[in-house]
This record gives C-alpha cells, sequence and structure tokens, in this order.
C-alpha cells in the first residue's frame, strides 16, 4: 500500500469522517513511515490553524478587502442591499 492512501485516510480522520483504513493500521504506519508521521504533524498544526480561524470567523479587515473587491452588489429589484448610498461606497 502506497503513503499517498494513508495519508487520504489520516486526513478523513482527522475531519472525523470514516477512513478506508482500520485505526490501528493507521497508528502502526505512521510509526514506521517518517514520511508519513511528518505529513500527520503538518497536517495536525494546520487543522488546529483553520479550526481556531472558522471559529473567530474572518477579520473585519478581510471582509472588508473581499467585499471591497466584488463590486457592488445589487439586491433583487435593482437596489443595493443597503440603499442606493451602498451603491457609491
Amino acid at each position: 500500500m502506497r503513503c499517498a492512501q494513508f495519508r487520504t485516510a489520516l486526513s478523513a480522520r482527522l475531519d472525523g469522517e470514516p477512513t478506508s483504513l482500520p485505526g490501528g493500521r493507521l497508528d502502526k504506519h505512521v510509526a514506521r513511515c517518517a514520511g508519513c508521521r511528518q505529513w500527520l504533524e503538518q497536517a495536525e498544526r494546520l487543522h488546529g490553524l483553520v479550526r481556531t480561524g472558522a471559529a473567530d470567523g474572518p477579520s473585519q479587515e478581510w471582509t472588508a478587502r473581499l467585499l471591497g473587491g466584488l463590486g457592488p452588489v445589487e439586491a433583487v429589484g435593482g437596489q443595493a442591499p443597503d440603499g442606493p448610498e451602498a451603491a457609491e461606497r
């Protein structure tokens, strides 16, 4: 079995999804494979960062940049969501 298959199963386990391999087999492989062990450590760090960011939500600055990049957004009926002045922002 290739490391890519183990990494797919490890990723699923991190996400709380069913894995294609038994947990014991995954653990044994990670214990013996330095590459997959390093991959798992990085994936766990990234998973933690993503969960922390998701809990806090995007920053106000990020949201403003995103909305600014979209340009004016029209609601149903042809008016901007916050009235005519919102389209001028």
